[in-house]
């Protein structure tokens, strides 16, 4: 499917962009091009290549990695291709939350960003289905304490992926059992403020009591749910 291909090479790309925080020039133009794309899907590629900071011959072989867009037709313009159009406004969200990621990694000042913050970078930006990837990988090498702690994490972000898509028994079951595995880190562990985790997890659930069983993904919204350091303040959140 277009759209299972398009959520894989957006997570992949955000994925490195948190891996490698600095420029990320595929990130800005995907941002620039979701801007410039709302009222024709081809735009021209200088302009996305001076909106992204880098060279028009640069721009095109960027976008063209992605396997996302064509090449640049004789105007020099470029364009999403066809079968991903229909899902234009998910890459222009994605796009955006990217953005947020960075600039919240941005933010740690540390010269070695800690494996929380990078998580913390794509959780608080609504990145969940990208910071559940991220750490699995993490949660199935570990050993000791921190295997359970990491597949609370996991578990917590793929509960708030299926809320924003509306599932109901997903999330239910998702951040039921993240709830079980966090709690006995509580109120901190590894840096991660658990018990304010916590608090929020449990505000998602008892949001969808009474709930149908199953949400309009439109209703859900992005849920007030944020991974912080401990003593971070509400206003660095996003």
């Amino acid at each position: 499917m277009s759209y299972v291909r398009l959520k894989h090479t957006l997570a992949e790309i955000a994925l490195d962009a948190v891996a490698h925080p600095g420029p990320a020039p595929t990130a800005a133009l995907l941002l620039a091009y979701a801007k410039m794309s709302r009222r024709r899907p081809s735009v021209p590629l200088a302009a996305l290549a001076r909106a992204a900071g880098v060279a028009p011959a640069d721009a095109a072989r960027a976008l063209s990695a992605t396997g996302l867009f064509g090449g640049p037709d004789g105007a020099g313009r470029i364009a999403l291709s066809a079968s991903f159009r229909p899902f234009a406004p998910y890459l222009s969200r994605q796009a955006a939350r990217v953005r947020t990621a960075l600039r919240l990694l941005g933010s740690s000042q540390r010269l070695a960003v800690p494996v929380e913050i990078r998580a913390a970078a794509l959780f608080n930006a609504g990145l969940y289905f990208e910071c559940h990837e991220y750490l699995e990988d993490i949660w199935r090498a570990s050993a000791g304490p921190e295997r359970s702690f990491y597949h609370g994490l996991v578990q917590a972000a793929a509960g708030l992926y299926h809320f924003e898509k509306g599932n109901a028994h997903g999330t239910r079951s998702l951040l039921g059992k993240a709830i079980a595995k966090l709690e006995p880190y509580a109120p901190a562990y590894r840096e991660v403020d658990v018990a304010a985790l916590l608090i929020g997890l449990r505000g998602v659930l008892n949001r969808l009591n009474g709930a149908p069983a199953a949400l309009r993904p439109d209703s859900a919204g992005k849920p007030s749910v944020f991974l912080e350091s401990v003593g971070t303040p509400p206003s660095t959140r996003r």
